[in-house]
C-alpha cells in the first residue's frame, strides 16, 4: 500500500517520461522532414545538371527557372515553418517546466496539509475520550439524544398525517361541485359574489352538504401542516442541542491547543489552493500547445512542410523533366548515366525518408494518445481527492507495473483507470470524524473536489459521508 501522494507522483513521473519521448519523436520527425526536403532539393539539382547537359538554350530557359522558383518558394515556406515550430517548441518547453514546478509546489503544499492534518488527528484522538467521559459532555449528549428522539417521532407523525391526508382528500377533490365552492372560498369571509350567483351557490352548497364537508376538508389539510411545522420546530431544537454538544467538544479541543494547529492547517490549505491555481494555468498552456502539435502531426500535408514538398514534387514531375530523365537513361553518355544513377539513389533514399516520416508521425499520435489518457486519469485522481491526507492506493506494485507498461507502449492507457478504480481509496480518520463538528471539526474535506472523474467511487478504505436530515448518526 502506498499513499495517494506517492501514487500521484508516480503518475506524474510517467507523464513526464512520455512527454520526453514526444520531444524526442518531434526532433526525429523534424529531422526526417528536413531530410525529405534536402533530398527533393538534391533531386532537383541533379535534374538541373541533366537539363544543362541535355537541353539547348531554349529548353533550359523554359525548364530551369521553374525549378528555381519552386525551390525558392519551398525554402521560404520551410524557413517560416521552422521559425513557427521553434516558437511552439520553446513555448511548450517553458510551459512544461512551469507544470513541473507547479506540481512540485503542490506536492510540497499537500505534504504540509498532511502533516497539519495528522497533528490534528493525533490531538483529536487524545482529547476525544477525555471530553466524552466528562459530566458536561454526557449531560449534553443525553439532551441532544432526547431532542433527536423527539424530532424523529415528530417527523414520523407528520409523515403519517401527510399519507393519511393524501388518501382521504381524494373523494373531496373528485367532487366538482365541492371543489367549485372550495375554490371560490364559499362560506368564508373571502367569498365574493353578487346576489344572483350567491343565491345559486347556496343551493349548490345545500345540495352537497358543503358546510360539514368544508370543515372536514379544512381540518384534513390543516392537521398535517401543523404536524410538519411541529416537526420542523423539533428539528431546530435538536440542532440547537447538537450545537451545544459540539461547543463542549470544541472547547475541549481548544483547551488542548487545537487553535495553532488549525491555523497551521489553514495556511497550508491556502498554499495548496495557490499551487493548484498555478498548476491549472500552466496545464492549460501546455494543453493548448499540445493541440497545435497534434494538429500538425495529424495533418502534415497542409503544413508548411507538406506544401513545400508538394511544390518541389510538382516541379520535378513536369513532363519535360520526365522525358529528359527517360531520354538520358537511354543514352550512352557516361555523364548522363552517372546523373541518372544518382537520381535513382536519391529516389530510393527519398522513399525511405518518406516512410520514416509517416511512421514517426503515427508513433507521435499514438504516444500523444497514451499520454493524454494518463493525464486524464491523473486529473480524475486529483478531483476525487485521493492524493489528500487520507488517500491511499492498495496495490502500489501493480500501479507501477501498469505505468511502466504504458510508458513502454506495452499497455493501453485506459488500463490505468481500472487499476485506480479498484485500488484507490481513503483511510478512515484515526478519531471519530464527527467529534467537534459535523463531518469532522479538525479534518479537511478531501472527499472529491470538482467532481466528475473518469472513474468514481472508492476502493478499499474509502469512506463516505452526507447529511440525512436532522439525524446525526454515530453518537445518536
Amino acid at each position: 500500500m502506498i499513499s495517494g501522494q506517492q501514487a500521484l507522483r508516480s503518475i506524474e513521473q510517467a507523464t513526464a517520461q512520455l512527454r520526453q519521448q514526444e520531444g524526442a519523436l518531434d526532433a526525429a520527425l523534424r529531422s526526417a522532414e528536413e531530410s525529405i526536403v534536402r533530398l527533393r532539393h538534391d533531386r532537383n539539382t541533379l535534374f538541373r545538371q541533366l537539363a544543362e547537359t541535355r537541353l539547348d538554350a531554349l529548353q533550359r530557359e523554359r525548364v530551369l527557372p521553374a525549378l528555381d522558383r519552386a525551390e525558392r518558394e519551398a525554402l521560404r515556406l520551410l524557413e517560416a515553418d521552422r521559425a513557427a515550430l521553434d516558437a511552439l517548441s520553446d513555448r511548450l518547453r517553458k510551459a512544461e517546466a512551469e507544470v513541473h514546478e507547479a506540481e512540485a509546489q503542490r506536492h510540497e503544499a499537500m505534504q504540509s496539509v498532511t502533516a497539519a492534518t495528522e497533528a490534528l488527528e493525533t490531538l483529536q484522538a487524545a482529547v476525544e475520550p477525555n471530553v466524552r467521559s466528562s459530566e458536561a459532555w454526557r449531560g449534553q449528549e443525553r439532551a441532544a439524544s432526547d431532542a433527536a428522539a423527539v424530532a424523529e417521532a415528530a417527523d414520523a407523525k407528520a409523515d403519517a398525517a401527510e399519507a393519511d391526508r393524501d388518501m382521504k382528500r381524494k373523494p373531496y377533490e373528485a367532487d366538482p361541485l365541492f371543489m367549485y365552492l372550495w375554490n371560490r372560498k364559499f362560506g368564508t369571509s373571502e367569498y365574493r359574489s353578487g346576489f344572483f350567483v350567491r343565491y345559486f351557490d347556496r343551493k349548490v352548497a345545500d345540495l352537497v352538504r358543503y358546510a360539514d364537508a368544508r370543515a372536514n376538508y379544512a381540518m384534513l389539510l390543516e392537521i398535517p401542516a401543523r404536524l410538519r411545522q411541529h416537526a420542523e420546530d423539533r428539528r431546530l431544537a435538536f440542532e440547537a442541542e447538537k450545537e451545544k454538544l459540539i461547543a463542549v467538544e470544541q472547547a475541549g479541543l481548544a483547551q488542548a491547543g487545537s487553535k495553532p494547529l488549525e491555523e497551521s492547517l489553514a495556511r497550508a490549505k491556502a498554499a495548496l489552493a495557490a499551487a493548484e491555481a498555478r498548476l491549472t494555468a500552466a496545464s492549460a498552456t501546455v494543453a493548448a500547445a499540445d493541440g497545435e502539435r497534434q494538429a500538425a502531426h495529424a495533418d502534415g500535408g497542409n503544413s508548411a512542410f507538406g506544401r513545400a514538398v508538394a511544390m518541389l514534387a510538382e516541379a520535378d514531375s513536369q513532363q519535360d523533366l520526365r522525358q529528359l530523365y527517360a531520354d538520358a537513361a537511354q543514352t550512352q553518355s557516361r555523364a548522363d548515366d552517372d546523373i541518372v544513377r544518382r537520381i535513382e539513389q536519391v529516389d530510393t533514399r527519398l522513399q525511405a525518408a518518406e516512410r520514416e516520416s509517416a511512421d514517426l508521425r503515427r508513433q507521435a499520435q499514438d504516444l500523444a494518445a497514451r499520454r493524454s489518457e494518463i493525464e486524464r486519469q491523473r486529473d480524475a485522481f486529483r478531483r476525487q481527492g485521493y492524493d489528500g491526507p487520507l488517500g491511499q492506493v492498495n496495490d502500489g506494485g501493480l500501479l507501477g507495473t501498469v505505468l511502466t507498461g504504458i510508458v513502454k507502449g506495452a499497455v493501453e492507457g485506459a488500463v490505468l483507470g481500472g487499476v485506480l478504480k479498484e485500488n484507490a481509496g481513503r483511510r478512515s480518520p484515526r478519531a471519530d470524524s464527527g467529534f467537534g463538528g459535523s463531518g469532522g471539526f479538525t479534518l479537511p474535506d478531501f472527499g472529491g473536489r470538482g467532481g466528475g472523474g473518469s472513474w468514481g467511487g472508492g476502493g478499499s478504505g474509502s469512506s463516505g459521508g452526507g447529511g440525512d436530515g436532522f439525524r446525526t448518526g454515530g453518537s445518536f
